[in-house]
């Protein structure tokens, strides 16, 4: 897999793709320019160590997943159950949310990990594990800011 960094555009807010190897990104709408701090092992697309974009050694991991598709998934599990317990069909539907279970399981072994920035949200894929890097953390979230990117 192919290393990219995602990140919002510091000018429009629009989403930037770009290779571990670009010190410089630059957005197509606005034109205005990203300057990558790239470590050693990000330039070389091993591991990610501290964020590009803004410097902060502080980053999580978590699936690279599309979250909506996830909440589909969950709803016509959860659709077909209340069907067929309509229908007086409970073996049926105990199996549709079986089925709902064993396909999220499946998703989750195949997904990849990505690492994410706590401070700007920039999304690392393709790179691989830091064992200094754990799941999200709600407390670290909010020592940055939030869910706002900051500036």
């Amino acid at each position: 897999m192919t290393s990219i960094i995602h990140f919002g555009c510091p000018g429009c807010g629009r989403e930037l793709a770009t290779p571990p190897d670009t010190p410089v990104a630059r957005c197509q709408r606005c034109a205005k320019e990203a300057r990558l701090g790239l470590s050693p092992a990000l330039k070389s697309g091993s591991h990610v160590d501290v964020c590009a974009l803004c410097g902060h050694p502080d980053l999580y991991v978590q699936k690279d997943f599309n979250r909506a598709l996830g909440l589909v998934i969950v709803i016509l599990g959860c659709l077909a159950s209340v069907v067929l317990f309509a229908m007086r069909e409970p073996v049926l539907a105990f199996g549709s949310l079986v089925a709902m279970a064993l396909i999220d399981l499946v998703i989750y072994a195949l997904v990849p990990l990505v690492t994410v920035c706590y401070s700007c949200h920039a999304i690392y894929r393709g790179f691989g594990p830091n064992p200094e890097h754990h799941p999200f953390d709600l407390e670290l979230l909010e020592r940055y800011g939030g869910r706002t990117p900051r500036r």
